[in-house]
């Protein structure tokens, strides 16, 4: 398939899922190895730590492509033989508050007040009163009385004031969403960079100071002391009005040394490594050229025309 790329920039792609409801998983597999082939013929893929040497050494190899998927969703141990199969590697970006929601009981207490933080954030049941720290605080009824109640929590744990157990019935689940802390410390590799994409998911520009920093530097911390390593961190949405300069401080003094979005673009000597875009797969199956020509960077010159005209298509006629 032969199509014009846009630019020579350093690449990254970003996956959510590999597998989609009512598909036969044969047919996901097919369309994922056709891809990996495609990358492979087109570009030169790279692991997290040789981008990382891109970026400080300052020199990024022509048409080099990073693979990221978002999430860790439990489907992504059926796919790993495939990206193997093609010795092309990827960096996973889990949120480790849903990981910890993977196992029945979390005996670290900090992966279980990530549990705790997560069970809370999305909460969706009906409004509940409960009494932590001998305070009454409210879940469920809306977000910002959801996000003070966190906020108790997030404080009294750090006064030694909250024991950590599970104050919601949540029903017990059927299926598995994510990858649990201990298979991604299984899988986690050279060709297989583990991130850290937050602890819930929630949108860091709109946090409070103590949730904001509590997001990153925990995802940070516990990833770091399962796996060994935690170099880069997604931005939960990362589109614009979700990071900012204060997220982007805290994230550097956390010790990550990359973060990247999710907004169509190459990157370029000059593009910031706490802001490195990401083009953006939808969840959805999709076409062989449409895959193709949205790697070669077409939603690239949509999303810029799309600025230029301030996100307005303006149509003239003469009479």
């Amino acid at each position: 398939m032969r199509l014009q790329f846009l630019g020579g920039g350093f690449r990254t792609i970003l996956f959510h899922h590999l597998f989609f409801p009512g598909e036969a998983r044969d047919h996901s597999r097919d369309r994922l190895k056709f891809q990996c082939d495609w990358l492979c013929s087109n570009f030169h893929p790279v692991t997290l730590r040789q981008a990382q040497t891109a970026f400080a050494n300052g020199s990024l190899p022509p048409k080099a492509i990073l693979i990221t998927i978002d999430d860790a969703k439990i489907d992504i141990l059926s796919a790993l033989d495939v990206f193997a199969s093609f010795s092309l590697p990827i960096c996973i970006f889990p949120c480790v508050g849903w990981c910890a929601q993977e196992v029945e009981v979390a005996h670290d207490p900090r992966v279980a007040l990530a549990k705790l933080v997560a069970d809370l954030e999305w909460y969706r049941g009906p409004a509940v009163n409960l009494e932590i720290a001998g305070q009454t605080v409210v879940v469920g009824a809306d977000a910002p009385q959801t996000a003070r109640a966190i906020d108790y929590v997030l404080t009294a744990a750090f006064n030694g004031n909250f024991t950590f157990q599970r104050p919601l019935s949540f029903p017990r689940k059927n299926t598995r969403s994510c990858c649990s802390l201990d298979e991604l410390t299984d899988i986690a590799c050279e060709s297989v960079a583990i991130g850290a994409h937050s602890v819930s998911h929630v949108n860091l520009a709109h946090a409070g100071p103590l949730r904001r920093e509590y997001e990153i530097r925990a995802s940070r911390e516990i990833l770091f002391d399962a796996i060994g390593e935690c170099a880069a961190f997604a931005y939960p949405y990362g589109m614009q009005g979700t990071h900012s300069d204060k997220t982007e401080q805290i994230i550097r003094e956390a010790g990550f040394e990359l973060a990247f979005l999710s907004h169509s673009d190459l990157i370029e000597q000059t593009t910031n490594i706490f802001q490195l875009p990401r083009i953006s797969l939808p969840n959805r199956p999709i076409s062989k050229i449409e895959f193709c020509t949205r790697v070669a960077g077409a939603g690239i010159t949509f999303r810029k025309f799309k600025q230029a005209f301030g996100g307005a298509l303006i149509c003239s006629r003469s009479f």
